[in-house]
């Protein structure tokens, strides 16, 4: 069992980065921040960090754990899907994208899975780590994120209609709490004290 105090620090830094969060989408709820941001925390590696999970999952879905990308009949669809059900006319040949980090699901069961944040998060980090360890992307966040938007196409062009841009925006307010004026503000000296 951990020491005490290592177990305050990380609850300490789980609940400044939901309240940084929560104060940069105001509309996901501070137990759904939380609990988004335990999952990313999780998730994390020294490559991949928890806020740059949290501005994919921003990015992909607004955090929406029943975001489903699939193809019906001959056509693309996103957003949000809560059914269980699978869709009636999906295409089960064409590539499926589930959870709020929008990654590869093999199957509808493994789509449902990703409802699950620990196993969205934890898939996410480890479909960014492959695209890192791309030998066309050389440890590129940048490229990384255009291969995780735009697949191959992505990494090969470097163009994925800013998705990388836009995931790197929401992945500084997250850690460094600025506002949408991109001014360091009220959401940066948000802090949990002890008490």
């Amino acid at each position: 069992m951990a020491p005490l105090w290592i177990v305050l620090q990380q609850l300490l830094k789980h609940s400044e980065l939901a309240l940084r969060l929560h104060a940069a989408t105001p509309s996901l709820a501070l137990p759904d921040a939380y609990a988004h941001v335990a999952a990313a925390q999780a998730a994390a590696t020294d490559q991949v960090t928890a806020e740059l999970l949290l501005g994919v999952a921003f990015v992909e879905s607004r955090f929406d754990t029943t975001a489903v990308s699939r193809v019906e009949g001959r056509a693309r669809r996103t957003g949000a899907y809560p059914s269980l059900n699978v869709p009636p006319h999906l295409d089960p040949h064409a590539s499926l994208y589930c959870g709020p980090l929008q990654t590869f699901a093999p199957s509808w069961s493994a789509c449902l899975s990703m409802r699950d944040l620990k196993t969205a998060y934890a898939t996410g980090a480890a479909e960014l780590t492959t695209w890192l360890r791309d030998r066309r992307v050389q440890g590129d966040v940048t490229r990384a994120l255009a291969g995780h938007g735009c697949g191959n196409y992505g990494v090969t062009t470097g163009n994925c209609n800013g998705y990388p841009g836009r995931v790197l925006w929401m992945e500084r307010q997250f850690r460094l709490g600025v506002d949408h004026g991109g001014h360091r503000g009220a959401v940066s000296r948000a802090r949990v004290t002890s008490s």
